[in-house]
């Protein structure tokens, strides 16, 4: 169900005219409290106000998994499951859960515009050596090894530097291999072809450029400042801080939710900060907006989006967005 100023509105057909039903808190049936009916002939379909959304199948009540956002979303890492399990009084399987359903309402399905930075990093440790291999050789031979993870690092700069201008937003996603064709896969699916794409001069972000309306390069060793540096320390930091690692394969939904809490931010104004060379350099400073404004981001794209346990206990997704890659 979709609650507007208007009133309630189907998640079935769209109309926007219901009743309420006689739950089993009045004794006179056994329809939980809560739910409506539409008024239209041809639909009469029953609804909740969690009908069609990540909470639709959940069984705890409305006020535990707001309090449960309320605690996952302002956080500026995030928080592991133990945290709001202890504070809501719920077991971690539950607490684990709201925050699944807490990921599938963050993912951001608009594609990034404007002036946009694109970089790659690595995420994961290198494995133990072994005295009995051979060593390493040079370059991505020596790297082939390794239990490293590649990321593309996509953000989007601030349209103004005026007071109360939205800080840009991001998006991070698993490059398998980090080769120029799955690069090119994963840029062209987050960014449209009209942007100003900024990057470094690696070659494969070279040939990408050339599918974009404009592409600037800028060497990374003589640019002070390193093109999507701040998402770059971010992901590592959350991710040693609060979820002490992840797979490959699940990846995609920690960066969801690191990439809605970078863009929850709003441009205050500019500051002047010298650097060890004593070089003076303007910052942006922009610092995250209030927990309140983030469940109404939260939930303007909540129809659509359900999380479902099957009969044998699996999680199935039933999504427009693609949240798993």
């Amino acid at each position: 169900m979709l609650v507007r100023p208007d009133g309630r509105i189907c998640s079935a057909c769209g109309y926007k005219r219901s009743i309420a039903l006689a739950g089993r808190d009045t004794g006179k049936r056994r329809a939980r409290p809560g739910r409506y009916q539409c008024s239209s002939g041809d639909c009469r379909f029953q609804f909740t106000v969690t009908t069609h959304t990540p909470l639709h199948s959940t069984k705890l009540p409305l006020s535990v998994c707001l309090k449960a956002m309320w605690l996952l979303l302002p956080s500026d890492k995030g928080l592991s499951w133990v945290r709001p399990a202890e504070a809501l009084g719920v077991s971690q399987p539950a607490s684990g859960e709201l925050d699944m359903h807490c990921v599938l309402l963050v993912a951001r399905e608009n594609v990034l515009a404007g002036t946009v930075e694109i970089d790659h990093f690595h995420l994961g440790e290198r494995p133990r050596k072994n005295p009995d291999d051979p060593p390493p050789g040079r370059g991505w031979k020596g790297q082939a090894n390794t239990h490293k993870t590649s990321v593309m690092a996509m953000v989007r700069r601030p349209t103004d530097v005026m007071r109360g201008t939205l800080a840009g937003d991001a998006r991070a996603a698993v490059v398998t291999g980090l080769s120029a064709r799955a690069s090119e896969r994963v840029v062209e699916a987050q960014i449209e072809p009209g942007a100003h794409l900024m990057s470094d001069e690696w070659k494969a972000f070279m040939a990408i450029g050339e599918s974009f309306a404009k592409h600037e390069t800028s060497c990374s060793r003589r640019c002070p400042r390193q093109l999507g540096r701040g998402l770059q320390l971010r992901v590592p930091r959350t991710i040693a801080g609060v979820f002490h690692h992840i797979s490959p394969q699940h990846a995609d939904l920690y960066f969801h939710e690191i990439d809605f809490r970078w863009s929850q931010r709003v441009v205050t104004g500019n500051v002047i900060r010298k650097t060890r060379h004593g070089r003076e350099s303007v910052r942006t400073l922009s610092p995250r907006v209030t927990p309140a404004l983030h469940l109404t981001n939260v939930f303007r794209t909540a129809i659509g989006r359900q999380m479902r346990q099957s009969q044998y206990g699996c999680i199935i997704v039933k999504s427009a967005v693609a949240v798993f890659g």
